[in-house]
């Protein structure tokens, strides 16, 4: 006998909007979802699990009588009017999910081998300036910003740098290994985590360089002041997240250095350009750093955001060869935790499965391959 089940017609239409599939996707893979929708049939049991596996939901939610919001385990720093951001997508709740445990084994592990916590994690308080904050942290992880090598591995220096020092860094464009899960940096650009003593940042990769490391500092900042969170373009409103953002600007761009620069109006773009690239930051961050420190007027910096802006999006959308995957994989959840990983895996205190899962491989032989790369610079 056929087991049947009821969906309620506004469950299965919030489950499809929070799963972000594309309609006509999910028409392909269900095609009675039209008769589910309209009521006038229901889905079978084993036709529920599959939809239920397809959304990211236990089949439990989808049967429910009423949606059910999900609950953001971290601070959503992310507003829009002043109101907070009230969904996150299926995707972005799983990366967060993935680094919650990460960070929770971590944490648990290198307690229990007295692997030190992170230096600068709560370094600062909000009420300490920005600026000065920016400095303490400089000074702590002993990183001159414009003294890191130019192009890309601005972003990778900075990132061993706060490894070196403690925390857990994480970096992706993709919901773990799956390439067809690009993660949407309109969405979030990173987020902080934090478990007692030991943090963990994940910053979206799907961005430009200088983004790339715009959002890393701006990480940086939450752990700074111990203010762990999600945040976003949205969140530009909200005082932390202006206090991460100035941060972020006093760290790439000090005020001391940039003042030694002078700036003409006439040639300003030019000057945009190559100063822009000294310090590894996008123009259009270091303009409103010089109209923040009256070094350039607001009206010469519209005049030249209208020049050059969009050029930092194509950047992004620039693509170049990717590199072997366990490096890939490396580069992903962070060195740090590989090597944490690698340790206990070879210590025998976490089995080969379980170090799989927690790296997100499939399979012994790319683990192994993994693991290979511990210790070695990324």
């Amino acid at each position: 006998m056929t087991v049947e089940v009821t969906i309620k017609p506004e469950v299965l239409k919030w489950a499809l909007e929070r799963s972000g599939l594309g309609e006509n996707e999910i028409e392909k893979r269900f095609p009675k979802l039209k008769e589910w929708q309209s009521g006038s049939k229901k889905p079978t049991l084993p036709q529920a699990k599959t939809l239920a596996k397809a959304v990211r939901l236990p089949l439990g939610r989808l049967l429910l009588p009423v949606p059910t919001p999900d609950e953001l385990t971290i601070p959503d720093f992310r507003t829009v009017r002043n109101a907070n951001v009230e969904s996150i997508g299926a995707d972005l709740r799983e990366v967060i999910q993935t680094a919650e445990q990460r960070l929770d084994w971590y944490a648990e592990y290198a307690t229990e081998i007295g692997i030190a916590p992170p230096t600068i994690l709560g370094v600062v308080s909000p009420s300490t300036p920005p600026e000065k904050a920016a400095e303490v942290v400089l000074e702590s992880l002993g990183w001159d910003s414009i003294g890191h090598p130019e192009g890309p591995d601005r972003v990778r220096d900075l990132v061993h740098r706060m490894e070196d020092h403690g925390l857990l860094v994480m970096r992706n464009t993709i919901v773990g290994n799956s390439t067809s899960r690009r993660l949407d940096v309109h969405e979030f650009r990173g987020f902080t985590l934090r478990e007692g003593p030991y943090a963990l940042v994940f910053v979206n990769t799907s961005d430009s360089k200088t983004a790339q490391l715009f959002s890393l500092a701006h990480e940086l900042a939450h752990v700074a002041m111990a203010a762990p969170g999600l945040s976003g373009d949205q969140g530009k409103r909200n005082h932390v997240e202006r206090w991460c953002n100035k941060f972020a600007a006093a760290l790439l761009i000090p005020e001391a250095s940039v003042r030694s620069i002078q700036f003409d109006s006439d040639q300003l773009v030019v000057q945009l350009s190559t100063t822009a690239t000294r310090f590894g930051v996008s123009r259009e961050a270091l303009l409103w750093r010089l109209v923040e420190l009256k070094l350039v007027q607001k009206k010469d910096a519209d005049r030249a955001v209208g020049l050059f802006k969009g050029e930092e999006a194509a950047q992004a959308s620039q693509t170049v060869g990717a590199p072997p995957f366990p490096v890939l994989v490396r580069s992903r959840v962070g060195r740090r935790f590989l090597n944490t990983i690698t340790g206990a895996a070879l210590a025998g205190d976490l089995s080969e499965p379980a170090a799989a899962e927690f790296l997100g491989i499939g399979n012994k032989q790319t683990l192994q391959e993994v693991m290979a790369l511990a210790d070695e610079v990324v």
